[in-house]
């Protein structure tokens, strides 16, 4: 489909979001309702505003078809025949609803910083990263858009152990400074993927955690490809090669919300970096053994994971993007 054809056939409001005249206005009222919403959370019980923010997560999947068929999509690349398309759809469903969930969380994270450790998480592994941080050379603590990433980053600084955050800035001025003082209430800084090494060294020198996400797909020519779920997928290799250049472990660590509201934090036992062959040959190596450990994860607990992001949208040359017909054909129709 061409960019004319795409541009006729897209909806009113995306049209309306590329239109560069309404870019100021656009950005205002963001920032304006985001502060009224997350404001008017914050005057509930969280177990409500969670549900409000599930609930709105579910509105989510069914009026934004495109998000929803690349979900779908995902799915099928990574299940295939293992999942009923009835059992696919209600993962997808599950996978909105928690992601609802956690932007409604932001409401509470102020909260969240006051009150006592124990009523908000229960550890397992803490001792993984209080090791690997007492080694003094910093830690790099990775995982993916899993279980509830934003609180497991907010609370680890409570431990001691603050973050040093790799984020993507969203457009939006001021939403994007906003959302950074809430991220960073207990003391974790942000860094800007796009020009983060000189930040992610400057923090490892300092012995502080660095955090980074590894799950998604990085366009152009930046990315390793590596099998995930057995579909190659280009991934960053920031992880490994911040490892190999300054010796710092790898903690690997996921989340799981509870019933009784609190959240399970659990902590792998730390991966040092070695090297073995050409530098290049061992970031490949290291990237697929951490990638290897995030699938592990998503495939106990797939309804945990983000299954909305375009994963597998970057190809390698002359690669289709999965298994068979009909994942390439739900992925193709959800390209804009």
């Amino acid at each position: 489909m061409t960019s004319a054809s795409r541009e006729r056939h897209s909806s009113p409001l995306r049209r309306v979001r590329h239109m560069q005249g309404t870019r100021s206005v656009r950005h205002a009222l963001s920032y304006l309702l985001c502060r009224a919403l997350l404001g008017f959370l914050a005057l509930l019980p969280r177990r409500l505003g969670q549900a409000i923010g599930r609930g709105c997560g579910l509105l989510f999947y069914w009026i934004s078809p495109r998000h929803r068929r690349i979900a779908l999509a995902n799915l099928h690349l990574a299940f295939g025949g293992d999942r009923t398309p009835r059992q696919r759809a209600r993962l997808a469903r599950a996978s909105f609803a928690h992601a609802g969930m956690i932007m409604a969380d932001a409401a509470y994270f102020g909260r969240a910083a006051r009150l006592p450790l124990d009523r908000l998480a229960v550890y397992e592994g803490k001792d993984h990263l209080m090791e690997a941080a007492a080694a003094g050379r910093g830690v790099l603590v990775f995982s993916g858009h899993f279980g509830h990433w934003e609180m497991v980053a907010l609370l680890q600084a409570r431990l001691g152990v603050p973050f040093t955050m790799v984020v993507r800035p969203i457009e939006n001025g001021r939403l994007n400074d906003y959302l950074a003082r809430l991220r960073g209430v207990t003391g974790n800084e942000l860094v800007a993927k796009y020009d983060a090494a000189r930040g992610v060294l400057r923090a490892l020198r300092r012995g502080r955690a660095v955090a980074l996400l590894i799950d998604q797909n990085v366009r152009g020519e930046g990315g390793l490809f590596v099998d995930f779920f057995g579909v190659p997928a280009s991934t960053t290799p920031s992880l490994a090669t911040f490892a190999l250049k300054c010796g710092a472990p790898m903690v690997p660590v996921f989340s799981y919300p509870m019933p009784d509201g609190r959240l399970l934090i659990r902590y792998g036992p730390p991966l040092v970096a070695a090297r073995s062959g050409t530098i290049s040959e061992d970031i490949l190596a290291l990237t697929r053994q951490c990638t290897a450990i995030l699938e592990a994860e998503i495939r106990r607990h797939p309804e945990f994971w983000l299954w909305m992001h375009h994963r597998w949208r970057t190809r390698p040359p002359g690669r289709a993007p999965g298994r068979d017909e009909p994942a390439r054909g739900a992925l193709a129709r959800s390209s804009p």
